[in-house]
């Protein structure tokens, strides 16, 4: 299930702030910035808005079990 996130260019435009106002529209979203896959981002001039679709994918690891063999 992908999430929808709108920034505006304005709140962006400063390199040294970008990843500050990211990392809160992610953490707004139940999102982190660090962690989720950005699918589509798209940039609309004429208005001045940044849209976001990301991806709220969850990854587990399988711990090693006594049972299983090793490969050699």
């Amino acid at each position: 299930m992908s999430k929808e996130i709108i920034i505006e260019h304005s709140a962006i435009r400063n390199s040294q702030t970008i990843t500050k106002v990211m990392e809160e529209k992610f953490k707004e979203k139940g999102l982190d910035l660090h962690k989720n896959e950005v699918k589509v981002l798209e940039d609309d001039h004429r208005k001045g808005k940044r849209k976001l679709e990301v991806v709220n994918t969850k990854y587990f690891s399988v711990p090693r079990i006594p049972w299983h063999k090793e490969k050699k």
